[in-house]
């Protein structure tokens, strides 16, 4: 059994699209949507740096270090990736060729580490709709 990440590059987060400066109030990603969050937060911009960084170390693009050290995450049998453009999938399939050295992985670990937290966003109306198709679901204590 392996794991297949969804939006390894974040809905064009880690493609370098986006800049900092002049990210507001500017495509898809800065607005809300239905999980309740931004793409443009301070800490993806950080994320951001650090790839971009090893990107310039390892003269290869933005997206192909996020997907590189995607694929290699443990557990990962797969990824999808979301290309619509030829352009796109053939610079996405350069990650097929990327290296990254113990101490990138390492760095780009380190930036992206998860925080723990809940997000609240799973239990809004509008999630539960999806998930559960409109149908009320009791929990367990609702039957004790």
């Amino acid at each position: 059994m392996g794991i297949i990440p969804w939006s390894p590059l974040a809905g064009g987060f880690l493609t370098g699209k986006y800049k900092k400066e002049n990210a507001k109030g500017a495509g898809r990603l800065s607005g809300a949507n239905p999980f309740g969050d931004s793409k443009f937060t301070d800490r993806n911009w950080e994320i951001l740096e650090v790839v971009g960084q090893i990107a310039k170390e390892q003269n290869a693009s933005i997206s192909q270090i996020a997907l590189a050290w995607v694929m290699n995450q443990p557990g990962v049998a797969s990824t999808l990736i979301g290309a619509s453009k030829l352009s796109q999938l053939e610079d996405n399939l350069g990650a097929l060729h990327v290296e990254l050295t113990t101490d990138q992985t390492r760095r780009l670990s380190a930036a992206s580490a998860l925080i723990p937290e809940f997000s609240d966003s799973l239990v809004s109306p509008y999630i539960r709709q999806l998930v559960y198709g409109g149908h009320a679901v009791k929990s367990w204590s609702d039957y004790t």
